[in-house]
């Protein structure tokens, strides 16, 4: 193996500053709180298709083992929700350049599906060039909580 993985973490951004490279990770995620009202609150169930809209971001730090070497491969990223379905899958190309020995990956996605609660996790994998399959380097869990509201009562019109 070409390419080693250090770290991954899901946060809400990064910011990599200009003068001197260096990453800030702003808002790691372990926790996702959801309010909903637009639900028939006598039957608590949820919408068949729900997606939270929010932007967040996986940032995974990776060491190349021959800084003299060039090291291409494929970063999947995928979520998997409690009940192990898989929500989406994205696959993102990296290339290391000759003399570069650290590298780090940002994948930005927009939008968390969810089936129910409970604990989902997001999985980080590579395929280095000329390899069969992926690996496994990083499960990065999200427990998601649901507090379900009864829509607010509208107010009756007086005679």
């Amino acid at each position: 193996m070409k390419i080693r993985h250090i770290w991954s973490v899901l946060c809400k951004e990064s910011i990599i500053n200009q003068d001197d490279n260096l990453i800030s990770i702003h808002g790691t995620l372990e926790e996702l709180n959801v309010s909903l009202t637009s639900m028939d609150a006598s039957s608590n169930k949820l919408p068949e298709k729900l997606s939270v809209p929010f932007n967040y971001e996986i940032v995974s730090f990776w060491i190349k083992e021959n800084k003299k070497e060039l090291a291409k491969a494929q970063i999947e990223y995928s979520l998997v929700s409690p009940e192990g379905k898989e929500l989406f899958n994205k696959i993102q190309d990296m290339g290391i350049p000759v003399n570069i020995k650290r590298f780090r990956s940002r994948m930005k996605i927009t939008g968390f599906p969810v089936t129910r609660e409970g604990d989902y996790n997001f999985r980080v994998k590579i395929k280095e060039e000329g390899a069969d399959a992926f690996n496994l380097v990083a499960q990065l869990p999200l427990e998601v909580k649901i507090n379900l509201q009864e829509p607010p009562l509208k107010p009756q019109a007086k005679n």
